[in-house]
């Protein structure tokens, strides 16, 4: 996730569904692996003049850890590091969902895309690393993961994704659910289930 994404109309969908199935589950917490990856926010110009955006602003409209601070039943924690190297960062996020395991807890992959295609990048999980994070949750934890549209041309994206995750995750396709918000952010689906033990 970018910072210049934080808070459109994805995020309230996104959101909403961790919400509900927060609720819908009975867990106690939100760990939202951020895939987090610094934005180049651009200046402004006035008269002429270029200007940096002041931190604050950023801080307040840009900043993905404000979530942490929203007024729920329940606590959210963002894994903020930034996704530079793989291998360090799913160690570091497999440290960190550990440090919560005292209770259960909605587990949320949150990329800028989504699941990896044929042609990866920073911006997609790899099917492996959602594998990892996956078997690495305790009974109880309920796994969701973002995705974007694949594509721009009318073929079908969701189920196909979808598919590809549980071949990846190695569960039956109907234990993972599908979340979206079709007249707020039509181009990103939710894929959630529950691990069993």
């Amino acid at each position: 996730m970018q910072d210049i994404w934080y808070a459109d109309n994805r995020d309230l969908i996104k959101w909403s569904v961790l919400l509900h199935l927060v609720r819908k589950y009975n867990a106690k917490k939100i760990l939202q692996i951020a895939y987090y990856r610094k934005s180049d926010i651009k200046s402004f110009e006035i008269d002429g003049v270029n200007h940096n955006i002041p931190k604050e602003i950023i801080n307040h409209f840009r900043r993905i850890k404000n979530i942490e601070i929203l007024k729920l039943e329940v606590a959210v924690h963002v894994f903020d590091t930034v996704l530079d190297d793989r291998k360090v960062y799913l160690t570091e996020s497999l440290k960190f969902i550990k440090r919560f395991q005292d209770s259960n807890a909605v587990v949320f992959l949150d990329p800028d895309t989504g699941l990896e295609p044929k042609r990866h990048g920073l911006q997609h999980v790899l099917e492996s690393e959602a594998k990892i994070i996956y078997d690495n949750l305790v009974k109880g934890d309920v796994f969701a993961f973002y995705q974007h549209q694949t594509n721009r041309n009318g073929r079908p994206w969701i189920e196909p994704k979808r598919e590809q995750l549980a071949r990846a995750l190695n569960i039956e396709l109907n234990n993972l659910k599908i979340a979206y918000g079709q007249l707020i952010a039509r181009d990103v689906a939710f894929y959630y289930c529950t691990k069993p033990q």
